[in-house]
């Protein structure tokens, strides 16, 4: 679980491991099969494939559900087809259910064959977890498939062709790269040594987007930390964190940047403000606040999280509290179609088994999602095949989506996501802490994609 963009908190804290060289290795046969331009587009229908992460999977992960997300789902779908569909085509979805967990089937491989061979879907719409990238790219390198979704990093999209791999959140190189910018520009680093912490599948981040942008800005440095997380025991990533810890002490480091969702995860932030009290720790994930309102729920003290910095939009509190009008449809047709009221971010219920029911989150992605792909589409016209997409999308401009401030699409910029500024974790908000602001939000698009818009 982007961005995720800023609105999502669908990260979920799982390990990943190298998956066997058969898996990634995809067969010259599927590759023949790859849909063609029109694949799953009718005169009067559109299919698409929708995703829904197995919470039952993960349930020993994460302290939080997002209710049924299938049902959840369906509310959107059958409101689109309601009004009209996408230039007169209804939307046919088809949804599979997996565990975000390696080693655990249906695997990310076996899913995108099974909607692209065997449903032979236009597009993948939602949360298709696979942080190798292996699932996205056999989506739309190996089978020109769309796909639009979340936990999606940069040299994924940049994989892709054109326009067909997209997302409504932010890159975390985006994200990684402006919270080093604007921390410089509002003077966070001054008297710091800061070390950054990644793992194996966030390598490149750490390499090659924070360090070079740390010392660009002139900023002290301790040494990196890369971890080998393997499977669901990070053991030994543990011992590993421990070990530069000690080593971070000799260094004078008194802040430590976390590179991705799985260093955010708690018990490595429960580490290291274990063994370095007085550091301020820095992410990329704004995600993170689910682990941080996790530990104040659990009346973990202090909360490893405290003061926590990193770079978002709006906090989830604002976006609900203000929502822009994607969002109020969104809840609007929810409410609508259940009776049911849904609580905001600082309302929600929880289970029997003390599991947070994120209903807000899980309307608000399928929502956006879904009407992501209507807006693209319609603008792709009545001829909808993979080539008008990849035109609309690059001519696109700025686009509406819940619950962002500030959101664009054009040639090269695949990431909606635009407003942006520096946030911290303070506990005392709301009944579990929650994000408050450290500079103002602001477009950061640079008005990038005003000039392609038409």
């Amino acid at each position: 679980m982007g961005n995720r963009r800023t609105a999502r908190r669908t990260t979920f804290v799982v390990c990943v491991i190298t998956l066997l060289l058969a898996a990634l290795t995809f067969a010259a046969t599927s590759r023949q099969g790859s849909s063609g331009s029109t694949q799953g587009v009718t005169k009067g229908e559109i299919k698409v494939g929708i995703p829904l992460v197995d919470f039952d999977a993960i349930k020993d992960f994460v302290d939080y559900t997002f209710g049924d997300t299938e049902a959840i789902s369906r509310v959107f779908v059958d409101d689109i087809n309601k009004n009209g569909g996408i230039n007169g085509r209804k939307l046919v979805p088809v949804y599979k259910k997996y565990p975000p967990i390696p080693g655990r089937t249906p695997d990310p491989l076996t899913l995108c064959t099974a909607f692209t061979e065997d449903d032979k879907v236009f597009a993948v719409v939602g949360v298709f977890i696979d942080f190798t990238g292996q699932g996205q790219k056999c989506l739309t390198e190996e089978h020109n498939v769309i796909h639009i979704g979340h936990e999606l990093d940069q040299p994924m999209i940049d994989g892709a062709p054109g326009g067909l791999m997209l997302t409504p959140d932010r890159t975390k190189e985006h994200v990684a790269a402006a919270v080093v910018s604007l921390m410089a520009s509002n003077n966070k680093f001054k008297g710091k040594t800061v070390a950054v912490v990644g793992d194996k599948n966030n390598e490149s981040r750490v390499n090659d987007i924070i360090v070079p942008a740390l010392k660009k800005a002139k900023v002290k440095t301790g040494s990196s930390a890369v971890l080998n997380i393997t499977g669901t025991d990070t053991t030994a990533a543990q011992a590993q964190v421990d070990s530069f810890i000690e080593k971070w002490k000799t260094e004078g480091v008194n802040m430590v940047f976390l590179a991705g969702n799985l260093v955010s995860a708690k018990q490595f932030a429960e580490s290291i403000k274990k063994g370095l009290p007085k550091a301020t720790l820095v992410t990329d994930t704004d995600t993170s606040l689910d682990q941080a309102k996790g530990e104040q729920d659990a009346g973990v003290d202090p909360n490893p999280y405290e003061g926590m910095i990193s770079g978002t939009g709006l906090t989830q509190s604002e976006r609900w509290e203000h929502k822009n009008a994607a969002l109020q449809h969104c809840v609007d047709v929810y409410e609508k179609a259940t009776g049911e009221t849904v609580p905001g971010p600082n309302e929600r219920e929880t289970t029997s088994d003390g599991k947070q029911i994120n209903t807000d989150q899980s309307v608000t992605d399928a929502c956006g999602d879904l009407y992501m792909f209507k807006a693209i589409a319609e603008k792709a016209g009545k001829n909808l095949t993979v080539k008008s997409w990849q035109k609309a999308v690059n001519s696109f401009g700025k686009i509406e989506l819940p619950p962002n401030q500030f959101s664009s699409l054009c040639k090269g910029k695949y990431d909606a996501e635009d407003t942006f500024r520096l946030i911290s974790y303070d506990s005392s908000l709301g009944t579990s802490g929650d994000w408050k602001t450290l500079t103002p939000a602001k477009d950061a698009s640079g008005g990038k994609c005003t000039k392609a818009a038409g």
